[in-house]
């Protein structure tokens, strides 16, 4: 699996850049979705990708196996968001990791990713609680941003940013 980040708020440019980094693609392939909306490649089914965007920064996920990723803009919300949005045991992660935006956000981008994941989107699994086994997860962050990324495969150590486009 390979991760690759980017500040130009374009996701096609992003996955055409990344499918040309990683599998030598100079055209961006035709694309299909879900009935639950998951894009993918029909002339390619052993090519898995997903994306996320947040302002100006997009995310984008390659990998031989099913992948999820999500990038969120760090910003404050409404005090109550937290309790409403996590589950039992996220909530009691966030006040264990001391609360504030932050952690919540870590938290978040790690349940979308899951959601992306699996192909069902987040309304289905808004509360549902997150399996552990045979999935691993990674998250990443810097000044104003975290992203996550879930898969049966240990994800990469780092984003590969575009073009030095490292936030």
């Amino acid at each position: 699996m390979k991760l690759y980040g980017s500040r130009d708020g374009d996701p096609a440019a992003l996955l055409l850049w990344a499918l040309g980094e990683a599998w030598g693609f100079r055209a961006l392939p035709p694309l299909a979705r879900t009935e639950r909306g998951k894009p993918y490649f029909p002339q390619f089914p052993g090519l898995h990708f997903n994306l996320s965007h947040s302002g100006r920064l997009t995310l984008c996920a390659l990998s031989h196996l099913p992948v999820g990723v999500d990038i969120e803009q760090l910003r404050p919300r409404g005090a109550s968001l937290p309790r409403y949005a996590l589950t039992a045991a996220e909530y009691a992660a966030w006040e264990a990791a001391g609360g504030g935006w932050p952690a919540f956000y870590a938290l978040w981008t790690r349940r979308e990713a899951w959601c992306k994941y699996t192909g069902q989107g987040l309304r289905p699994l808004w509360k549902a609680e997150i399996p552990e086994a045979g999935l691993h997860f990674g998250t990443y962050g810097g000044p104003g941003w975290r992203a996550s990324v879930c898969s049966p495969t240990p994800p990469p150590g780092e984003i590969c940013w575009k073009e030095g486009d490292a936030p």
